[in-house]
Formats: C-alpha cells, sequence, structure tokens
C-alpha cells in the first residue's frame, strides 16, 4: 500500500474516529543495536521522563509520565482516568501519587478527539531531577521528535514482543497531524519508516531517521520532545498506536502513533496545578466501575486503532470527509 497523503489521511480520521481507543519502551529498526536506543534514553536531556506504576479496581498496568514542576507528572488521560492508586519513579526514586486529573473532555476514552492528557500530583517535590520545558509554540509539523518511554519493544519486523519497563528513546519525524474537528489539530503524529522500502510509509517522507522508532505498549503518557529553537521542548504526550496500513497496531513497520500536542493544552495544564481544576485525590478510582478492560494488554496501558473497524462509507460521511479535508489543508496554508 503506497503511503498516505494528508487530505486522505483526513479521510481516513473520519472513518476511525469513532473506534479511537488508549499508547503502545518503543520498536526500533532491525538494523540498529537497541544499545543505541538505550543509551538515548538514558541521556541527561531526558531524565524528565520517568516510570509511571498504577492500579485500577481491575488490574495493575505499566505507564510512563514527564515532569513538568517538582511535584507535577503530565501523562495521559487513560492512564490516570481509573487508577486507584499511582506512583512516579524518576530518578532513582519512587513517589506517591497523591491526586490526579484527566482532562474532562476524554470521554469514552475517545483518543481520537485529542484530549488524551492529565496530570499526577506528588506527595514530595522532586529535587535531583529537572523538570521538562513546555513548547508553546505550533511549528512541531516537519521536525525532528524524540519519544521516550517505558514500554515494550521489539523491532519493526516483529512490532512490539518483547516486555516493558526499560526507557529508550528514538526519533522520527513530527509528519502530520491528525485532523479533528477541533480549530487546532490536538494530535501529532509520526510513522514507523522502514529502511528500503517506501511502500511502508503511512505519510510524510519514506526516508527513516537513523534512529527511527515507534512507541508501544506501556508508552502512553511519555515525552515527546524537539528543539525547535531554544533547546528541547515537550511537545507531545504520547496516546496511542494506529495500525494504518495493515490493521495490527503492533508497531510494525508502517504503523503510526499519535501524541497529544502539549502546546494546544498549556492553559488546561497551568490551571490544573494552579488548583483551578481538581482531581480526583487517592480515592480516584472509586467512581464507576469501568466495564472495559480494552486498555490492558498484559499489564502495560496502550492505546490502538483498528483499520478494520472501518464502516462503510455513507454519502454523507463522504461530504463530511472531503469537507474536513479541505479545512485541514486550508489550516495548514494559513499557518505557513
Amino acid at each position: 500500500m503506497k503511503g498516505i497523503g494528508f487530505v486522505h489521511l483526513a479521510v481516513v480520521a473520519v472513518l476511525l474516529l469513532p473506534f479511537a481507543a488508549p499508547a503502545y519502551s518503543g520498536t526500533i529498526r532491525d538494523d540498529r543495536s537497541d544499545s543505541l536506543y538505550l543509551n538515548l534514553g538514558a541521556a541527561p536531556t531526558y531524565t524528565s521522563v520517568g516510570r509511571v506504576d498504577g492500579a485500577t479496581r481491575r488490574y495493575n498496568f505499566l505507564a510512563s509520565g514527564t515532569l513538568i514542576a517538582p511535584d507535577w507528572v503530565l501523562t495521559a488521560a487513560h492512564v490516570v482516568k481509573d487508577a486507584t492508586s499511582l506512583k512516579f519513579t524518576v530518578g532513582g526514586t519512587t513517589y506517591t501519587g497523591t491526586s490526579w486529573v484527566a482532562h474532562k473532555e476524554f470521554k469514552n476514552r475517545r483518543l481520537g478527539a485529542g484530549y488524551d492528557i492529565g496530570l499526577i500530583h506528588l506527595d514530595t517535590p522532586v529535587e535531583n531531577v529537572a523538570p521538562a520545558t513546555r513548547y508553546t509554540g505550533y511549528d512541531e509539523l516537519g521536525n525532528v521528535a524524540t519519544a521516550v518511554g517505558f514500554g515494550m519493544t521489539g523491532t519493526g519486523l516483529t512490532g512490539a514482543v518483547l516486555a516493558a519497563g526499560q526507557k529508550r528513546a528514538g526519533q522520527n519525524m513530527v509528519d502530520n497531524f491528525y485532523p479533528t474537528l477541533e480549530s487546532m489539530p490536538n494530535i501529532i503524529l509520526m510513522d514507523f519508516d522502514q529502511p528500503g522500502d517506501p511502500y511502508e510509509s503511512s505519510f510524510g517522507s519514506a526516508l527513516p531517521l537513523d534512529l527511527e522508532y515507534l512507541c508501544a505498549p506501556g508508552d502512553s503518557g511519555g515525552g515527546l520532545f524537539a528543539d525547535l529553537g531554544f533547546g528541547e521542548e515537550l511537545i507531545g504526550v504520547h496516546s496511542f498506536g494506529w495500525g494504518l496500513l495493515d490493521g495490527d497496531p503492533n508497531a510494525d513497520y508502517g504503523d503510526a502513533s499519535g501524541d497529544t500536542r502539549v502546546s494546544v493544552f498549556n492553559s488546561w495544564i497551568d490551571g490544573a496545578i494552579d488548583g483551578q481544576i481538581v482531581g480526583p485525590g487517592n480515592s480516584g478510582g472509586k467512581g464507576k466501575k469501568s466495564s472495559r478492560s480494552s486498555f490492558v494488554l498484559g499489564d502495560y496501558e496502550f492505546g490502538y486503532i483498528r483499520n478494520s473497524l472501518i464502516p462503510e462509507p455513507s454519502t454523507l460521511t463522504l461530504l463530511t470527509m472531503a469537507a474536513l479535508g479541505m479545512l485541514t489543508c486550508m489550516w495548514r496554508r494559513r499557518r505557513s
């Protein structure tokens, strides 16, 4: 299957939007040593990314998060949504979450709507790790980004098959925005390009980076960083994986990942930290018991979108897709 252009992506996105569910340390190039990705993950630049260990009423899980203030961790909404307890390990020390909050628009676990963002408040400020700097602009598109997390791994040939728990980092191009109906696209998209095979490219450039990489189960809530002129800044929060070409979101070649854009939600983040948005505290999971378990595979928080769930489009759907594609292209031209 040939790569998918931006307008075609808008078409696919409308069909898939109702079926978005929560992301997948990540899969690597089959012709690169894993030590290169482990070393990048251990770089001082990314010490703010830590491991999240949580529990719901139904299961325990592993995810990721990024320290953005001495006692605040930015993560995905689906990581905190049904949590009854959360711990965050960074700089060799484990901290307990005292409260946490998911964005109020994160409803019915619809990852494609672009509100998969949440916060954890820690019991003690972290003193030996510098918080990440949040990006405040809107020029992510077309830049190299570094994804960091603690999820499963494997290669582009195998997909994510090995256990999570080690911190890795890899790079990818910010290829596209996931076209939503919001005034500002909320999701960053990147695909996993296969060396020597341009047909295993969903969108954007088909040329893989030296440390090409894709998020996998356990990376949810981890950080996406880029240097856009002021040093490495946090531009995204790992949200979901997408089996865009083969319908299987196992993080192999041709698959894509989605990150919630940090810059779009800076006001919400500031409001939560300032106490204007109140989280559930350590009673976070005492609400209605979740009736779904599709957010856990083994014990890893992750997300996926399956192409096999695409319905046949109606005439109204086709008209909506065409309009969305045009609006998305117009937005990009205004930003350029």
